[in-house]
């Protein structure tokens, strides 16, 4: 969508071309596990042989969680560096956290280490960090979204709730 003679793309959002809405329908896979299917993609959750149920057939939601606020820091990285014709060879985010129980079971402490590539200069470094603080997973943690929660009942039609359109009540 970049203009005629343009270098610069156009934002896809702008004018509500596009849909910034992510839909994925997440469904069982037996005993604990599940499947979630998104825009053609299919990812396995699971839990450690150790749990209840668990088979490791995949990482738990919770890893997910923190791995993907680190695949973005990775991918806003690499989009500056490409977008200054700098190669992201050698750019790597590592994850750890921890997790916690009270007031509720969380992550606790989430901290990513930002490997970079050689031969950056501090400008390109201070534009990664501001980059990576713009990636939208940073920013959801920092300011969390409403969540919703409503229940079908079999017989139900969909998962968006019952069928009269009313909450569960559930929180």
């Amino acid at each position: 969508m970049a203009r005629k003679g343009s270098r610069h793309l156009e934002n896809p959002f702008r004018h509500g071309r596009l849909s910034p809405v992510m839909r994925a329908i997440i469904e069982s896979i037996g005993k604990v596990g599940s499947r979630a299917s998104i825009d053609g993609h299919e990812l396995i959750f699971d839990q450690p042989a150790t749990v209840p149920g668990g088979e490791d057939r995949g990482p738990s939601p919770l890893d997910v969680l923190s791995v993907s606020v680190a695949a973005c820091a990775h991918y806003f990285a690499a989009a500056y560096l490409h977008g200054r014709g700098v190669s992201p060879d050698g750019l790597a985010v590592e994850v750890t956290t921890e997790k916690e129980r009270v007031p509720v079971s969380r992550i606790g402490r989430l901290q990513m280490r930002v490997r970079l590539p050689v031969g950056l200069t501090e400008r390109h470094i201070a534009g990664i960090e501001r980059a990576i603080k713009s990636c939208p997973a940073y920013g959801t943690l920092l300011h969390p979204p409403s969540v919703e929660i409503s229940i079908a009942t079999p017989g139900q039609t969909g998962v968006d709730g019952p069928a009269d359109g009313r909450a569960a009540g559930v929180g």
